[in-house]
């Protein structure tokens, strides 16, 4: 028996290679059992499934397997200027942060991160992981 929650689920969810689009199936969900949070993306790779503390932490999994058949998802997530804060993060939310450059994240700039981006301002975990960065010296 499971004492898995979900908290959300989308079957329009649009995957992009280069120039190639597909559909994909996202679903997120909490184990309270297990005090973890798991994604699931299912999509012209199969199936891609990961857990981790919190759900960016599930969902970043997720992207990088993705990311080694050079499929990503085009969700505010997977976006540059997108990040939660630590408060966030512990929390669970799934909002998160539209950051601009040598501005704090504000409230009124915030972005759900399953709903979709344009599949031209999406990118890797590590660039993702790098833009964080350049925003935090901007500071």
């Amino acid at each position: 028996m499971s004492d898995e929650t979900v908290l959300g689920h989308r079957d329009d969810v649009t995957a992009v290679r280069g120039e190639e689009r597909a559909a994909s199936t996202v679903t997120w969900a909490v184990d309270a059992r297990a005090e973890s949070y798991k994604v699931r993306a299912d999509g012209p790779w199969g199936v891609s499934e990961a857990f981790g503390h919190d759900l960016v932490a599930a969902l970043e999994a997720v992207r990088r397997d993705l990311e080694g058949g050079g499929w990503l998802l085009a969700i505010n997530a997977a976006r540059p200027d997108v990040a939660q804060s630590g408060m966030l993060r512990g929390s669970g939310s799934s909002r998160a942060y539209l950051l601009r450059h040598g501005t704090q994240g504000r409230r009124d700039a915030m972005v759900e991160l399953f709903d979709d981006a344009p599949p031209s301002a999406v990118t890797t975990v590590d660039a993702q992981k790098e833009a964080h960065e350049r925003w935090l010296r901007s500071l």
